[in-house]
């Protein structure tokens, strides 16, 4: 081998400087390592000075020579300049901050990649969906650059959430406010933008940004109305169908969002400004029922985001809307919810399978996931039509004169019965804490909860959640819950607030 070619850096991995020091073995994660932050500890990386071989640092050839500075480039004669080395510098403090940053961004980068993308899709699609979607993203990233900043802004976030770091906060609002800028400058510059995907993936992770980050949930509804025009021109003005993956990832994406923006908090006096369209959720809702991308397949495996029938989700909408806007409340309407939600009832008493899977496929956890999850949002659906009603006997003088929480219920209800004992089957199960369908139904459930003991469960397995998650819509679920705890006497049990 020749000695041109030994000239290089220390090939060696060492880890962060703070393992070295501790003498503990550093799993090299960057930019913070698991053990750094497990302890809480600052993680102090070595700079590429640090990793050279200075065995060859001082031979004149080497591009591991050290570098000009003030104090070796001071002039020789009367005609040097002292100009030209404050040049120099400048140069090198520009190199080394766009060194930084590719480097900061690349990390980011990966852990939207690596751990928050696996966040957004439920467990049990087609792999296709997931494989797919992300390697449309890191494709159309490098070219446009409202999906190359919408990306870091949810990597930052979530990394922000993780680390505790403000730094990553100031980081993802300036990436949002970079993917903004660009959203606006491929507006301005494209025809036809119901077929521009990247448009459209820009568009959704500014929502999820929303959703999951902190510091732009007020911007969500717009966010959605923009998705919106995006797929009805894309695939209503024609005969509805779906003939691409991301479509069908796309409508379910934009009708969950939909439900959560519509749905919002409980104890919300002044819900977020968005006026929910119920054309597009019906057209959304036949599309999806007659558009399955792996025919004869379970309806799990053909629903990347949904996972339970998005019939259940527009019953939950209608119905919570109704409990809080006593103007809503015509009995015709209430009567035709009632045989509709009936036909829901009798297959959780029954225990029967909301969706069938196919010869093809094989029972496993998280199909039970879906399921249990679906049966969550009927037995909310039932227990929110009983207050309605009158079915749970409550006075004529407690009628709904403003937005508020549901009100506490008896345990030997059938409802509560079977929901509980859903949350006991999966009180240590993570995987179901994952799920993120059923973040909204256990989060609405804590309000029906009359013992101390099911508050208590509703309680553990929303703090689990958040813990695994870190998404700042469980922290506003959290909050928003322990507050109706609190008011009823069952003490605080809230993690740090969050001004989300």
């Amino acid at each position: 081998m020749s000695s041109v070619t030994q000239r290089r850096g220390l090939r060696t991995k060492t880890g962060c400087f703070t393992c070295r020091n501790r003498k503990k073995k550093c799993d090299e994660k960057f930019p913070v390592c698991s053990l750094c932050c497990l302890s809480k500890r600052q993680c102090e990386w070595p700079t590429s000075t640090d990793l050279l071989d200075r065995r060859y640092a001082s031979h004149h050839r080497s591009r591991h020579a050290t570098s000009p500075t003030l104090s070796n480039l001071q002039p020789t004669g009367p005609g040097d300049n002292k100009a030209q080395v404050q040049t120099l510098c400048l140069r090198s403090e520009s190199a080394a901050r766009r060194e930084v940053t590719y480097n900061l961004e690349l990390a980011i980068s990966r852990h939207f990649i690596e751990k928050y993308y696996s966040l957004l899709l439920l467990p049990n699609c087609h792999p296709d969906f997931y494989d797919g979607w992300i390697t449309e993203i890191q494709l159309l990233m490098v070219e446009h650059k409202s999906l190359h900043y919408s990306v870091l802004a949810n990597g930052a976030s979530h990394l922000h959430f993780i680390d505790a770091s403000s730094q990553m906060q100031e980081l993802a609002l300036t990436y949002y406010s970079n993917a903004l800028r660009g959203l606006s400058n491929l507006l301005a510059g494209t025809s036809q933008l119901e077929n521009h995907n990247g448009l459209l993936m820009s568009v959704m992770l500014l929502y999820l940004h929303g959703c999951m980050g902190r510091g732009t949930y007020t911007d969500i509804p717009r966010h959605v109305n923009a998705a919106t025009r995006i797929l009805t021109l894309r695939l209503f003005n024609g005969p509805l169908s779906i003939s691409r993956l991301f479509d069908r990832l796309a409508v379910e994406s934009v009708l969950y969002q939909i439900f959560l923006v519509t749905t919002g908090l409980w104890s919300e006096q002044i819900p977020l400004d968005y006026d929910f369209d119920a054309r597009f959720w019906l057209q959304a809702e036949k599309l999806l029922d007659q558009s399955k991308l792996f025919p004869g397949r379970s309806n799990s495996l053909n629903s990347p985001v949904l996972g339970v029938p998005v019939t259940l989700f527009r019953l939950a909408l209608s119905l919570k809307q109704h409990y809080q806007s006593p103007a809503r409340q015509d009995q015709a309407t209430l009567d035709q919810l009632r045989s509709e939600l009936e036909e829901w009832e009798a297959l959780v008493l029954c225990d029967h399978d909301l969706d069938c899977l196919s010869e093809h496929e094989q029972p496993n956890r998280q199909h039970r996931f879906y399921q249990d999850a679906g049966y969550l949002y009927i037995l909310i659906a039932s227990l929110l039509l009983d207050q309605l009603t009158g079915n749970d006997n409550r006075s004529e003088d407690d009628g709904q004169s403003k937005a508020e929480p549901p009100r506490p219920v008896s345990t030997e209800t059938w409802q509560i019965r079977k929901a509980t004992q859903i949350l006991r089957r999966y009180q240590h199960d993570d995987e179901w804490k994952l799920c993120f369908i059923g973040n909204w139904p256990v989060y609405t459930l804590g309000f029906f909860m009359s013992r101390s003991e099911d508050v208590q469960l509703v309680r553990d397995d929303m703090h689990r959640r958040w813990n695994l998650t870190r998404f700042a819509q469980l922290a506003r679920f959290i909050n928003d819950l322990e507050a109706s705890f609190t008011e009823r006497g069952y003490g605080s049990g809230a993690p740090e607030s969050l001004e989300t």
